[in-house]
């Protein structure tokens, strides 16, 4: 665990987070301090009108409806069987609620929403998965969201301090690039971001905004970074997760940015 993990978490999002995770549910005890992160900086945006959560993550849409109880939340449906347009039952930790669902593929499929539906887009944990065209995504995000709209996006950050000292060290930066043994790949990492790159990114994606670091699973490397430093070399940005807040400000003004495209 983090040291310090829930000193920019508010003891009533803490406490609400907490209510909504499973006792037996690994995975979201293992990102709780990336989902409490998460929520916190939406709710200092002080959000208002509709939100769309990209990925349902369950504890998120069920921690909203507590935290900020006046947002209407929609989200997306990873069932690809289901209709596109659908009312999914989310359920976690003997709660549960009803949200308007959207069963796409988001490199593929339009979003069955009118242009410049929402206010707000929640996209954590989604981009690094992406496996042809993360800008089909980006694109759609432009569109569904109003002039002003806001995009607060998690990404895990490959330049952190734990992967610049795996680099050095002799092993790979990534943080979960491994393939799955039962054939089922989409939870692997395809390609993982740096301030740079996201930066570019959403910039192409017609997005300005904040894009910083936090450290979410682990301590910093301390030691090799304070000797690089010492050596003379300039590192920023070295927390394992990004975090962007960005407002649309136009539309795509690059759809394949050579940061990430050939």
């Amino acid at each position: 665990m983090v040291e310090d993990a829930y000193k920019n978490v508010s003891e009533t999002v803490k406490t609400v987070l907490e209510s909504c995770i499973d006792i037996d549910d690994d995975y979201h005890k293992v990102h709780e301090r990336r989902f409490a992160r998460t929520l916190q900086v939406l709710i200092e945006q002080e959000p208002q009108g509709r939100l769309l959560e990209l990925g349902c993550s369950s504890v998120l849409p069920l921690s909203l409806i507590e935290l900020v109880p006046e947002l209407e939340i929609h989200v997306t449906d990873f069932d690809l069987s289901k209709s596109q347009q659908h009312k999914l039952i989310v359920q976690s930790n003997f709660k549960s609620a009803e949200f308007q669902a959207y069963s796409v593929d988001l490199e593929k499929t339009p979003l069955p929403c009118p242009d410049e539906s929402f206010d707000y887009v929640l996209c954590c944990e989604v981009l690094e998965h992406m496996e042809v065209d993360p800008m089909f995504m980006l694109s759609e995000v432009n569109r569904v969201l109003k002039p002003g709209g806001v995009l607060i996006l998690t990404t895990p950050n490959v330049a952190s301090s734990w992967g610049i000292t795996k680099i050095l060290q002799g092993y790979e930066p990534y943080f979960y690039m491994q393939y799955q043994k039962t054939g089922t790949g989409y939870h692997r990492h395809n390609y993982e971001y740096s301030v740079h790159s996201l930066k570019s990114v959403l910039s192409s994606a017609g997005f300005e905004g904040s894009i910083w670091t936090e450290n979410i699973f682990e301590n910093p490397a301390v030691s090799v970074i304070k000797q690089l430093l010492e050596a003379g070399f300039l590192l920023h940005n070295l927390g394992d997760n990004l975090f962007a807040v960005a407002k649309k400000t136009g539309p795509i003004l690059n759809r394949y940015p050579e940061v990430i495209y050939v």
